[in-house]
């Protein structure tokens, strides 16, 4: 496995408010916005932040995420992690962006693992 980009988290109840203001925090505008139904989120890509929006219980489970590693492949990943006693909190899951995973590092810290689907040439 390898890391081959990082992304911060931005948790957000307002998405529409947000954008325009971490687009002129960045100088970066959105690359990619996309809904994930089945957990009530609607995620917006922005260079190294994605903005994260839903109700408070949508939002709940990811307040722990402290980082977003993105990775060129998740089940590597999971393996490398399973291996060093890290809990995997969120099995990989299909996403609209490729496939996801959270874990729980051994000294406490939870990151969300991504795995793009291939950009179409």
């Amino acid at each position: 496995m390898r890391i081959v980009g990082v992304s911060v988290p931005v948790l957000t109840a307002d998405l529409e408010r947000a954008i325009p203001r971490y687009e002129a925090l960045t100088g970066v505008r959105v690359a990619k916005l996309f809904v994930v139904p089945e957990r009530r989120l609607t995620i917006a890509l922005l260079g190294s932040v994605t903005l994260i929006s839903g109700d408070e219980q949508a939002l709940a489970p990811l307040r722990e995420v402290r980082a977003t590693f993105i990775v060129d492949s998740i089940a590597d990943a999971e393996a490398q992690l399973r291996s060093s006693g890290a809990a995997i909190l969120q099995a990989p899951t299909a996403t609209p962006a490729g496939r996801n995973m959270v874990a729980r590092d051994v000294d406490g810290l939870v990151f969300e693992f991504v795995e793009p689907t291939p950009a179409r040439p």
